[in-house]
C-alpha cells in the first residue's frame, strides 16, 4: 500500500522533524533523507499511513478521556518493526541506521522504544 500524499505531509512526521531540529539543530530528515524512506518502506510494509501507526500506539482511558501508550500495541509494533528489519536483508551498521530512523520517529512522537525491543 502506498501512502496517500507525500510522507512530510503527515501530522505525526511534522512532529518528529521539529524533534529532530530542536535535538540537533538544521533540518535532519532533509540532510539524511534515509530516514524518511525507511520510515515510507515500513509504513508499505505495515500498511498503515505514519499518523495510523502513531495512533494505533496510543489508547485512552474511558473515564477520563487520558491518551496513554499502550504496551501491547507499542509491543506489536515492535514485532512488526523486528519483521521489517530480517525482511530488509540488511544487516551490522545498515540494520542498525534502518531501526535507529524509525525508533527516533516513534520516540520523537511519545512512544517509548529502544533498540533492545527491536
Amino acid at each position: 500500500m502506498g501512502l496517500e500524499r507525500p510522507i512530510g505531509e503527515y501530522d505525526s512526521v511534522a512532529t518528529w522533524a521539529k524533534g529532530l531540529r530542536e535535538q540537533w539543530g538544521g533540518d535532519p530528515l532533509a540532510e539524511d533523507p534515509e530516514k524518511l524512506e525507511a520510515l515510507a518502506a515500513f509504513c508499505a510494509f505495515d500498511g498503515r499511513d505514519p499518523d495510523e501507526l502513531l495512533a494505533f500506539c496510543f489508547l485512552r482511558r474511558k473515564a477520563t478521556g487520558d491518551r496513554f501508550v499502550s504496551v501491547k500495541r507499542r509491543d506489536e509494533v515492535a514485532a512488526r518493526l523486528r519483521a521489517f528489519r530480517a525482511a530488509s536483508g540488511l544487516s551490522g551498521t545498515e540494520a542498525r541506521r534502518l531501526v535507529s530512523a524509525l525508533l527516533s520517529f516513534f520516540i520523537h512522537n511519545g512512544v517509548q522504544m529502544h533498540t533492545g525491543m527491536v
